[in-house]
């Protein structure tokens, strides 16, 4: 149910409220990239050089994260962001999913 403006929108399930702007499209969201015993570490950094921009040294960086904590965010913005993140990283054959950041 979407609340007008202003107006406290109370989610049924959760028994919870919120406001619009907390509302789960909103707010911060982060694109997190798993550990993959798969893929080789250096096309690992080849994917995030190419699709973030990375220097080598930061995405050599954010694949060691991943591989030692068994993930990392990679990126973080606005959801609709870091859904084309996790699709492209998925159509690069890597493992990658969506998460909120919490505040």
């Amino acid at each position: 149910m979407r609340a007008a403006d202003g107006e406290t929108a109370t989610d049924a399930a959760a028994g919870t409220s919120t406001t619009p702007s907390e509302s789960a499209l909103g707010g911060e969201w982060s694109t997190m990239l798993w550990d993959d015993p798969v893929s080789l570490q250096p096309y690992v950094v080849r994917v995030l050089m190419r699709r973030f921009g990375y220097s080598r040294d930061r995405a050599h960086e954010l694949m060691q994260l991943a591989e030692r904590d068994g993930r990392t965010a990679v990126a973080q913005g606005s959801r609709e962001e870091q859904e084309m993140h996790v699709a492209g990283l998925h159509a690069d054959g890597l493992v990658a999913t969506l998460e909120r950041v919490s505040a």
